[in-house]
């Protein structure tokens, strides 16, 4: 909370059963992955590319 302003954030939950227990499960979040370095590495990649054999 940053300046008496609330964010409401939705998170995503993955809830597994822990094996070999009765009633008990495991709450993990999903992650979204980023992806933004990795297109970055691949611009970069393309331009070298199109340096070079040119």
């Amino acid at each position: 909370m940053i300046l008496d302003k609330e964010v409401a954030l939705q998170r995503k939950l993955r809830i597994d059963p822990i094996e070999g227990s009765y009633n008990s499960y495991a709450v993990n979040e999903k992650h979204k992955r980023d992806w933004s370095g990795n297109i970055y590495l691949a611009c970069v990649a393309a331009i070298l590319a199109i340096a070079f054999f040119t």
